[in-house]
């Protein structure tokens, strides 16, 4: 059984702006450095730029993150499984065009039996404005307690995604000023 965590958030910018964003691994590093200590890793990060020969003219990206999450933000249920620090290991593999954006999440814990899989999309709202939706299906892989373990991890991404949204909100305000 999985636990499924949908949500969505409204952005002032367009597609374009982003997609350039998706397109730079400090985004990625930044937008998740929810106590702002920089201990957000970006262990791998590749970018293809468009095709010629594709008429969508797609750039593609592949981000894999390591995250350290702070003690204190460990659902209680979580932190009786682990030995040391929870790590977050999570892969984004995103198609990015001027007129939307689509992407894959995998989400990893190692040391624990949980995962998260999904896809995640920025699409326009109207003039230069964006929604990026994510739908996601989080495994705790433990019988009796799975249920309780997902619903913490659901609970737990929901509060982490308003700070999560502030940072993307700066880093595309910034962007837009400097371009």
């Amino acid at each position: 059984m999985s636990t499924r965590l949908a949500l969505s958030r409204d952005y002032p910018h367009g597609v374009p702006a982003f997609a350039s964003a998706l397109a730079e691994p400090d985004f990625h590093r930044v937008k998740l450095d929810v106590d702002g200590s920089g201990r957000i890793e970006v262990v791998a990060f590749e970018r293809r730029d468009a095709d010629p020969r594709d008429g969508e003219g797609a750039r593609r990206v592949r981000v894999v993150l390591r995250q350290p999450v702070p003690p204190g933000q460990v659902p209680a249920v979580l932190e009786r499984m682990l030995s040391g620090i929870l790590v977050i290991e999570r892969t984004e593999e995103w198609t990015l065009t001027p007129r939307r954006c689509d992407g894959r999440a995998r989400v990893a814990v190692p040391g624990t039996p949980i995962s998260a899989a999904g896809t995640m999309a920025v699409v326009p709202q109207g003039a230069d404005r964006t929604r990026l939706s994510i739908d996601l299906d989080i495994t705790a892989a433990v019988p009796l307690l799975g249920g309780g373990i997902e619903r913490a991890v659901v609970a737990g991404i929901r509060g982490l995604t308003g700070s999560e949204h502030d940072r993307i909100s700066r880093w595309l305000a910034r962007a837009e000023q400097a371009g």
